[in-house]
């Protein structure tokens, strides 16, 4: 066994950073990159302020906070992670307790609050977490002929009002649930 790639906190720390997720639109898949450059356009028009948090997600970056929780959490055999290219991690230290405090280490630092999928609209690149805010009444006016006025709080991304224009006008979609998260098809 190399002790160079053992999970834990020295792997975390050496190489966690070689699989970045992006906040960049340019990212996002073509289609939905038109969409959403569109609907911020319009937001950033009618002097809201957009702030993008996460667009696309590095699927190796996913595939490695999905198996820290699983291992962590006893719900996977450290022996038992598939292997994944382009990722040398050793899960299994060769004994299990210091597999999943190792496993441990890498949740407490990746900050998860529960498991990653493995597949997601942000992976497929159709998603983006954005902050949105704006003060008083909020009046799109882009895309011609769009006019209509927001004057209903909250001002933020959580306004239903908005998420029925960015459905009906732009195809973007909210999730409800996810108070940054919108999407091509709301999940």
């Amino acid at each position: 066994m190399r002790t160079s790639n053992l999970s834990g906190r020295d792997w975390w720390r050496a190489n966690q950073a070689s699989y970045p997720n992006s906040r960049e639109i340019d990212d996002l898949e073509s289609g939905f990159r038109s969409r959403v450059e569109d609907f911020i356009g319009s937001l950033r028009h009618a002097a809201a302020a957009v702030v993008v948090n996460s667009t696309r997600r590095n699927a190796i970056r996913a595939h490695l906070m999905h198996y820290c929780w699983k291992v962590a959490y006893g719900e996977i055999d450290p022996k038992d992670v598939p292997k994944r290219g382009g990722l040398d991690i050793e899960w299994d230290h060769g004994d299990l307790e210091k597999s999943r405090k190792a496993a441990e280490e890498m949740v407490n630092l990746f900050g998860m609050a529960h498991i990653a999928a493995l597949t997601s609209n942000h992976i497929r690149g159709k998603a983006i977490d954005m902050n949105i805010s704006w003060k008083d009444t909020l009046v799109m006016m882009r895309p011609t002929p769009l006019l209509t006025r927001i004057e209903r709080r909250p001002r933020t991304g959580q306004n239903r009002e908005l998420h029925e224009i960015g459905a009906t006008v732009f195809g973007v979609r909210k999730l409800v649930s996810d108070p940054p998260h919108w999407s091509y098809n709301g999940r």
